[in-house]
């Protein structure tokens, strides 16, 4: 009897177990049948690949404290003073040139709008002859931490925020100089190697063999991709291979990234274990985040959604159609707050809603969408005189029964 009842118990056990065995495994092919394409994965970990959410702008003083010139009361000044203000920052450039021709303190105020544009080397050539005038010294050497480090000028990027940090408390450049501090040691053994088109670097001992490979793959994106939109950069794309631990210690991303290109420098950072036995998901990698460098190079206005969406499209080819649950107009600056399946869905709906429109339209309207929104135009400009609809149009009955 007791055998017997032994017998029943693990019958009873092994169907449990079968039943929840075939429910996990076809709640993951179900899954994989809505997500066919689900957010890419890097070689270290299956985290999405991604643009990081637009980073904290660089807090600078108040504009009263910026523009400290002789006569404060001058129509000129009070005219820089409102349009920095406003965000105007071409417009402020340009007035506080004229100030800094009867004092050189206003300097800063040309640098710091040109900061502001995220040009960075305009920046750098007014903030270092601010410094040697007079202005304000921790904000200059804040900024020009920033502002090197942006440039691709480590040593001066690390000179600027060690002096900073002795002027002053400050948790940004803190912060900051923390990150510097993690990438220096992160890079004590990085080597690189280069193209005409591309700088890859390295940790020489761990990451060594694997250089050769992702320039060829790079290359190879750079040459195919560049067919399609006939469309190539001039300026060569930095990339740089971590391993996975010095990846997250040196950018304390989020567990779940698993690379990314950096919007503010221009680099493609990627964690890596190795290239041997995974050059397919190693191209698809490489390929999207060079889509992504690509649209940079020619647009710092694209909407989130079509980034990511030609990021997948060129990457892993036209996507099968799928409906808009999320609305794509709410994808156009970030994916964060999304949850998992959301983040998912995102790249998904942004995927097909490129797949479609190349597929119909072709790769040169979709080129001169992205040349319309660097000359300026918006969002809805730009769509209705590259694809004969209006964005509005598009948002409300694409992928809609």
């Amino acid at each position: 009897m007791a055998t017997f009842f032994r017998v029943m118990l693990y019958s009873v056990l092994a169907a449990m177990i079968g039943v929840n065995l075939y429910f996990f495994l076809y709640n993951g092919k179900k899954q994989a049948a809505i997500a066919s394409s689900p957010p890419p994965v890097h070689i270290a970990s299956d985290a999405p690949l991604a643009i990081p959410p637009p980073p904290v702008p660089v807090s600078t003083p108040p504009v009263n404290e910026i523009i400290r010139v002789i006569d404060d009361n001058s129509s000129l000044v009070q005219s820089a003073k409102e349009r920095f203000e406003k965000g105007d920052f071409r417009k402020s450039s340009e007035l506080c040139k004229q100030l800094a021709e009867k004092d050189k303190k206003a300097l800063l105020c040309v640098g710091l709008s040109y900061f502001k544009l995220s040009n960075y080397e305009d920046s750098i050539a007014f903030l270092e002859p601010a410094l040697e005038n007079g202005a304000d010294d921790f904000t200059c050497r804040k900024c020009l931490a920033f502002a090197y480090y942006y440039r691709d000028n480590f040593d001066k990027s690390l000179l600027n925020a060690e002096k900073g940090i002795v002027i002053k408390k400050d948790a940004e450049l803190d912060a900051f100089y923390a990150r510097l501090m993690r990438e220096k040691k992160a890079h004590r053994n990085f080597v690189s190697e280069s193209t005409t088109h591309f700088r890859v670097q390295f940790d020489g001992y761990e990451l060594g063999s694997a250089s050769r490979k992702v320039i060829g793959i790079l290359e190879d994106a750079y040459s195919s991709i560049g067919s399609d939109l006939n469309y190539y950069p001039s300026e060569p794309v930095t990339v740089i291979l971590y391993t996975n631990h010095d990846f997250y210690d040196t950018t304390q991303s989020p567990g779940w990234m698993g690379g990314y290109f950096d919007t503010k420098d221009g680099k493609i950072r990627v964690p890596v274990r190795g290239a041997e036995g995974q050059e397919g998901l190693l191209r698809t990698v490489l390929f999207h985040e060079y889509v992504h460098s690509l649209i940079h190079s020619i647009t710092k206005s694209c909407p989130l959604w079509i980034h990511e969406g030609l990021a997948e499209y060129f990457s892993k080819g036209p996507s099968q159609r799928v409906g808009q649950v999320i609305p794509l107009n709410y994808l156009e600056k970030s994916f964060s707050g999304l949850s998992g399946k959301g983040i998912s869905l995102a790249y998904v709906e942004s995927h097909s809603a490129i797949s479609y429109l190349m597929d119909r339209y072709r790769a040169d309207r979709m080129k001169n969408m992205l040349f319309f929104l660097a000359d300026g135009k918006d969002i809805n400009g730009a769509f209705s005189d590259s694809f004969q609809m209006s964005y509005t149009d598009f948002i409300n009955k694409w992928g809609k029964k």
